[in-house]
């Protein structure tokens, strides 16, 4: 009879860490989780923390559909996040493509352009973009509130030239003997194979932009044109019905409702995380 193989002591201690942490992480979403399912008659939580509702009801969720427009609110959030993510899947990968794969003057410096963009805080180019944005007309639009996003975001476009840089140069040379141009190589060979960078980069852009709160309160002042955390934002600083903004309940389901989304974005698309490692792992 075969002894069974004894489990490491740094195992055991690393997988308790990690519970731990799991547990860290868990605890104040579930405690805003029942606290919204809670029929709570106070403006604070409930301490020490209740993890199953007291009093289980939709009433926070009713309240806050009645007296914050956030259907209208999510509707823009997801316009704006429509609009950034087309134009990062656009750019990003072809920027990404040209630095990894092509030879033309300057490359390094632009490219060290590109990098130093994400040493600088965003605040520092809040006044320059507004006034870009406000010249351009795009104030109180789908588009202004996008397109800084998408001009100032260097990440993404290094994030892809890493991702292009794992595959392998051959690919590159059979299709130039082929005769195709650069842009069919890259339509044709390249991008196919980018798929779950695309994912990775899919997934950061729609988090940065639905999380997004200072750009879209600097560019946007009609109400309408508000996105979900701008609206949020109003609707917890008081708004037109300061004591429903201020109480704990209704405040704990609009913070739900507002990232059913991400998360639904994110449990689909998660696997494809895990894919653009493994796939960076591809040597020539």
């Amino acid at each position: 009879m075969k002894r069974k193989k004894a489990i490491p002591v740094y195992m055991v201690v690393y997988y308790i860490f990690l519970c731990l942490a799991v547990v860290i992480v868990l605890i104040p979403f579930i405690w805003m989780l029942s606290a919204s399912f809670d029929r709570i008659n106070s403006y604070e939580l409930p301490y020490p923390p209740r993890f199953i509702p007291a009093n289980p009801s939709l009433f926070n969720y009713q309240l806050v559909i009645k007296n914050l427009n956030i259907i209208q609110y999510m509707f823009n959030t997801v316009i704006v996040v429509i609009i950034s993510l087309a134009l990062q899947l656009i750019l990003a990968p072809l920027a990404g493509f040209a630095f990894s794969k092509g030879t033309f003057p300057l490359k390094m410096l632009l490219l060290t352009l590109v990098l130093s963009n994400m040493m600088v805080p965003i605040e520092t180019k809040i006044l320059p973009m507004y006034q870009m944005i406000k010249g351009m007309g795009l104030s109180n639009t789908y588009l202004g509130i996008a397109l800084p996003a998408v001009l100032t975001n260097g990440f993404f476009i290094f994030l892809m030239k890493k991702f292009c840089d794992d595959l392998p140069n051959e690919l590159l040379e059979s299709g130039t003997l082929d005769g195709a141009s650069r842009l069919r190589i890259y339509l044709q060979i390249y991008l196919p194979l980018m798929g779950p960078g695309l994912a990775t980069l899919a997934v950061l852009d729609v988090m940065n932009v639905w999380n997004d709160l200072l750009w879209p309160m600097i560019v946007v002042n009609k109400i309408e044109m508000f996105t979900i955390q701008a609206g949020l934002a109003m609707f917890s600083s008081g708004g037109d019905a300061v004591a429903v903004s201020k109480h704990a309940g209704m405040a704990t389901a609009a913070s739900v409702l507002s990232i059913i989304p991400l998360a639904l974005v994110f449990i689909f698309l998660q696997k494809y995380i895990v894919q653009s490692i493994a796939v960076s792992g591809i040597k020539q």
